[in-house]
């Protein structure tokens, strides 16, 4: 049985949500966790874990100081049926620094897929799930046509 429980709300209009007893940083995060729960049901994903953590710099001293290590946490590791591995992060909005930390993780970790997730019923799949540069690409589009007519 899945329990939904509406949390504190976030600054950028996220609102906190658990689902399960697990602690979701908004509902569109929630909404992909069910969303790869209904897939390992149909057998597409063979396991996913929560928080995965991408390792971008170590801790190190800069002037007799310590500067602490960086880190980047994503939302979801899917490992599906034929052994493919995804990071996922599930974002609203990008903020630049969110950018930057992406940019820095996909350079150190070339072997690895990681992907930025969004919801939009209009542009995604049957499911709502688009990747977001697909997405902004697609608004743009979109934006650029209407302003065409």
């Amino acid at each position: 049985m899945i329990t939904i429980r509406r949390l504190s709300k976030h600054k950028y209009n996220a609102r906190k949500i658990e689902v399960d007893g697990i602690r979701f940083d908004s509902k569109a995060e929630a909404d992909y966790y069910l969303y790869l729960k209904y897939l390992q049901s149909i057998n597409e994903v063979r396991s996913f874990y929560l928080q995965p953590v991408i390792k971008l710099l170590p801790s190190f001293k800069y002037n007799g100081k310590t500067i602490r290590k960086m880190d980047y946490r994503l939302d979801f590791k899917v490992e599906y049926m034929d052994g493919k591995v995804e990071y996922i992060d599930v974002k609203g909005m990008a903020t630049t620094d969110a950018k930057m930390k992406l940019k820095i993780a996909r350079y150190l970790n070339q072997d690895k897929t990681i992907k930025w997730i969004s919801r939009s019923y209009k542009h995604g799949d049957d499911f709502g799930w688009v990747e977001y540069d697909e997405l902004q690409r697609k608004r743009r589009l979109e934006k650029r046509k209407q302003r065409v007519d």
